[in-house]
């Protein structure tokens, strides 16, 4: 009888701490070091700008994760299980390593779109310059003259902030910068073109 009933109970041992090692599954801790470094590695490429859409996929999921690692955490200890937020944190590095890859390409492209923009930038504006010398003078000119100074002043202010936003590698800054400047000789430009037309010069 007592050697039936030491069968019985380590049977009954074995099972119970069979149950335990199912239930008391393993918080993913390492998986969700893994997400935060790849959203960290995705923000230091730039996705918080060239691919933020990206990015704020990574980052919700990433929330999502944390609320059922704490669901599991609050449930009892045979029922806990984080399969689930194991499955949501390999989608966040997924979405993570897109967001870097994609933010390192558009980051290149936002370069090769800031320089253009800052040449074209600087050629309309020495073209404002040139075609402002020529505008016709005379009586009622003066305070029209002054004023597209004003914004040929303003052009060059801005121009010179461009080249410390660039050292920063804040592309879209300079090509917002440069996008201004060209507003600025463009409508001198046309107003020149317009009073030159006026008075009958001929453009040079």
């Amino acid at each position: 009888m007592n050697a039936a009933s030491t069968i019985i109970r380590t049977g009954t041992l074995a099972i119970l701490c069979g149950t335990l090692a199912w239930g008391c599954a393993e918080k993913p801790v390492q998986v969700t070091d893994q997400a935060l470094q790849a959203i960290q590695a995705a923000k230091e490429a730039g996705a918080t700008d060239y691919a933020s859409e990206d990015l704020r996929l990574a980052e919700d999921e990433y929330q999502k994760a944390q609320e059922e690692i704490t669901t599991q955490d609050q449930a009892f200890v045979l029922m806990r299980n984080y399969d689930e937020a194991n499955a949501i944190l390999a989608k966040v590095v997924t979405n993570a390593e897109q967001a870097k890859t994609k933010a390192i390409a558009n980051k290149q492209q936002a370069k090769m779109d800031a320089e253009a923009a800052v040449v074209l930038a600087k050629t309309t504006l020495a073209d404002a310059k040139n075609l402002l010398a020529q505008a016709p003078r005379g009586k009622g000119t003066q305070a029209d003259l002054q004023a597209l100074h004003g914004d040929l002043q303003a052009a060059d202010t801005t121009l010179g902030e461009i080249d410390p936003i660039m050292a920063k590698e804040d592309y879209l800054g300079v090509k917002a910068k440069a996008e201004s400047v060209l507003a600025l000789a463009t409508r001198v430009n046309e107003q020149v073109a317009h009073a030159m037309q006026k008075a009958g010069k001929v453009k040079a």
